[in-house]
């Protein structure tokens, strides 16, 4: 906040007792990022995994593999839900693996974001809310963008207009959804008193997965009965 190279230490009688430099801060700064680093991924500092067993190395990544493979797990339920529309239309499941990956790519980019400004404790509640809905603008912006290219792309390759549009729509719903979704759970996690760091794993891009794949074929199911 003031820029300073060191800041000094008094007892509880305000008597100087020693220096904190900024070497040390930098020491700790690396620290926290290797750590929420090694959070976002599942597993824990290497040098602690050398004096562990495989078992206990396990334990640690196991969970997160867990929450991946149900979500992936409901995602395949929902996918079965929806087979009449897929066959129906062939080319919906071309854009499957497209939806996930738009929508997974803006739910880490948003989460990163905030879980970034929450470790470096930039402002208070009313400005964290404010870089909420900054980022579903920005998702708004981009979802339009991708969903406008992805428009053009279906109709040169498929020339169904109404199609087109329906996934444009699906894209910029999915993007937003996502982006909202990266950009609450780590807020709801630090009041909770967990460390946002772990919001942005496969926590993140399962609920992305779950969500985003109903909404995608969701709105397609109603394009082929009311529309099509």
């Amino acid at each position: 906040k003031y820029d300073l190279v060191s800041v000094p230490v008094v007892d509880k009688y305000n008597r100087l007792v020693g220096r904190i430099t900024i070497d040390d801060i930098v020491d700790v700064l690396q620290d926290e990022a290797n750590e929420d680093l090694d959070r976002m991924a599942g597993i824990i500092d290497e040098e602690i995994l050398q004096e562990m067993s495989t078992l206990r190395i396990s334990k640690n990544r196991l969970p997160w593999l867990i929450v991946g493979f149900i979500g992936e797990l409901c995602s395949a339920f929902i996918m079965k839900s929806f087979d009449k529309s897929i066959e129906h239309t062939v080319a919906t499941a071309f854009f499957i693996p497209l939806m996930m990956a738009m929508g997974g790519n803006a739910g880490i980019q948003s989460s990163t974001i905030v879980v970034r400004s929450i470790a470096l404790a930039e402002g208070g509640t009313t400005d964290r809310w404010s870089r909420f809905y900054r980022e579903l603008r920005v998702s708004l912006l981009n979802g339009f963008i991708i969903g406008l290219l992805l428009f053009c792309a279906v109709f040169l390759w498929m020339r169904e207009p109404l199609f087109g549009l329906v996934i444009t729509l699906a894209m910029m719903v999915v993007i937003m959804n996502a982006a909202a979704v990266g950009a609450l759970v780590p807020f709801v996690l630090t009041r909770l008193k967990y460390d946002p760091a772990i919001a942005t794993g496969p926590f993140i891009t399962t609920t992305n997965d779950v969500i985003g794949l109903t909404i995608y074929l969701g709105l397609v199911t109603f394009y082929i009965n009311y529309i099509a």
